[in-house]
């Protein structure tokens, strides 16, 4: 009698476990590279032979996590359990602002930063800071953001930007939601771009 209500408790136990909400498949998102992207009136004004390091990127602390995090209209924040960015979020965000960047100015003038090599009078560096991302209930995508362009040959700070993008996605859909995040991150890279044109530049030396 013992063995067997042993056997139907390990039964019940197995049963339960299958039930459980931790059971459920994870799905995986990520935020590609923006389209349409092609090189514009900022980045032809740029000096010739300029050189642009993307990095290091910020994100908030709510936003440093596999799971995707939406808002509701107040303060709560949700946490998605099976809906998961692919990548960490930082490190996305820095891959698709070069390659935003790269598609605005050309492959050759920009690389991830920090690099190993030696600056020379037209290299920068712009430092991005997310200040917040998310999406709202209602399916508005947002991203406020804030950046300094710094010249590397003497780690100057040149300029400094900021911005607040919306897009309007799908709330609940979190793959609308990557989508909406892609456009608002070829915006930002148009800004980014904008503002290096306001560098100046020592005059160059023999």
């Amino acid at each position: 009698m013992r063995k067997l209500l042993a056997v139907i408790g390990l039964v019940a136990m197995t049963s339960a476990c299958a039930g459980l909400p931790g059971s459920a498949p994870t799905n995986f998102y990520v935020i590609k590279p923006a389209v349409g992207l092609t090189p514009d009136a900022a980045a032809n004004n740029l000096p010739e032979g300029i050189n642009v390091g993307i990095g290091p990127i910020q994100i908030p602390g709510y936003a440093d996590r596999s799971q995707i995090i939406t808002f509701d209209a107040g303060s709560r924040v949700t946490v998605a359990d099976f809906d998961h960015w692919a990548a960490p979020l930082g490190d996305t965000i820095k891959r698709i602002s070069s390659a935003n960047v790269a598609a605005l100015m050309g492959e050759e003038k920009v690389f991830p930063y920090p690099a190993d090599f030696r600056p020379d009078q037209r290299s920068l560096q712009i430092a991005l800071e997310i200040v917040d991302i998310g999406q709202f209930e209602d399916g508005r995508a947002w991203v406020n953001a804030r950046w300094h362009v710094k010249r590397l040959y003497d780690n100057q700070v040149a300029t400094r930007g900021s911005g607040s993008y919306e897009e309007q996605t799908t709330a609940g859909n979190y793959d609308s939601y990557a989508e909406g995040l892609s456009v608002i991150f070829g915006r930002l890279a148009k800004d980014l771009v904008a503002s290096l044109d306001k560098v100046q530049f020592q005059p160059a030396t023999n």
